[in-house]
């Protein structure tokens, strides 16, 4: 499903088979058109492209296909827009193909997942794009939270390294690992285990000690891990606007995890290391992220934006959103949290540094 052309008017009547539940939301044809006027026509009197990693068929496909006549909807009426879904879910593929076609007038936007950012901060040698030149239009959430085996102890200084289940390379149980590092539990990542169930199975067959949730239905994995007899010890937070250090909005009865290590008397906001910790918070918790270049003028990237508000109040997106377990950031909160992920040259080659040393993991 690539390059199809579409005007905007006729976005709205498209229904996609959608992953997960997504064909579950109405009545796009609802959706509010019009928006700032100065959307300076020139600059999409091409039309528009949204790219989206693969598979066009996929989650976060299927997601830009449900938004994007909501982020469309500040553009004028007879804009067209085409849609590319390229590459496999880890958005390396997109994310290179949009640095290298984008165009910095704002015409392109791109949708890619959280594994893309956290492919970047890894030095996976495969990445040439770099998120800190993005852009963020739209963020969407999911928590992510460390649960631990029943009568694990999570006790700084154990002599014992506690396994951690992990995907191979690392994915988003970078975040716990750093966090457990901050606070002096030794941990060794266990690979193999990428999803709920193989978490859960790994955790009732004491294989591992420790599981990082994250993604879509946490509730749901939650359950998983519960009955395999695992509980909660931290999320990452609630990010964006409210930062890390409050609780997920989504799981209230579940610490952040400035607030676990606190009741060990540490503060790790004081730590050199926090910043690469929270800097993979930050992706481990991003689903999925709508983006432009750093190069598009401000009153583009207020059309766009006014197209993600619209879409992010909608009663449709919410419907899908909710029992999904999604919840999104947009404007400055949205801005806020890719601050937080990027980090600066420094964070990055030092975060690279240590998952080599300590994991002896090699970016591929």
């Amino acid at each position: 499903m690539s390059g199809s052309g579409y005007s905007r008017r006729r976005f709205l009547s498209v229904s996609s088979a959608l992953p997960l539940g997504l064909a579950a939301a109405p009545a796009l044809a609802q959706v509010q058109t019009g928006g700032p006027a100065s959307a300076g026509r020139a600059v999409f009197e091409n039309g528009v492209s949204v790219l989206s990693s693969g598979p066009a068929y996929g989650y976060v496909a299927g997601w830009t296909k449900l938004l994007t006549p909501y982020l469309l909807g500040g553009l004028p009426q007879d804009v067209t827009s085409t849609f590319d879904a390229m590459g496999g879910p880890d958005g390396v593929t997109v994310g290179n193909a949009f640095g290298a076609r984008m165009d910095p007038d704002g015409s392109t936007l791109m949708v890619a997942p959280g594994a893309a950012l956290l492919a970047w901060l890894e030095g996976d040698s495969r990445v040439k794009y770099a998120p800190d030149h993005w852009i963020p239009i739209l963020v969407a959430l999911t928590p992510a939270v460390l649960v631990a085996r029943r009568g694990v102890s999570l006790v700084p200084g154990s002599r014992r390294p506690l396994r951690i289940g992990a995907t191979n390379p690392l994915g988003p149980e970078l975040a716990a690992l750093l966090a457990l590092d901050l606070i002096g539990v030794p941990a060794v990542p266990v690979f193999g285990m990428g999803d709920a169930p193989s978490l859960a199975d790994g955790l009732r067959r004491r294989v591992i000690d420790l599981a990082f949730l994250s993604g879509p239905k946490i509730k749901q994995s939650l359950a998983l891990a519960s009955a395999a007899g695992a509980v909660p010890f931290f999320s990452t937070g609630a990010q964006g606007c409210d930062g890390p250090g409050k609780r997920d909005p989504l799981l209230p009865n579940v610490p952040s995890f400035i607030e676990a290590a606190a009741s060990s008397a540490i503060d790790v906001r004081g730590l050199p290391n926090f910043a690469a910790y929270n800097a993979a918070a930050a992706a481990a918790a991003t689903c999925f992220a709508a983006v432009l270049p750093d190069l598009v003028h401000a009153e583009t990237v207020n059309v766009w934006r006014h197209g993600a508000e619209t879409g992010t109040d909608s009663l449709s997106i919410e419907t899908v959103s909710v029992p999904q377990g999604v919840r999104f950031l947009t404007g400055d909160c949205a801005g806020a949290l890719f601050t937080q992920m990027s980090g600066g040259p420094a964070l990055t080659t030092g975060l690279r540094a240590k998952i080599s040393q300590r994991y002896g993991w090699r970016a591929s």
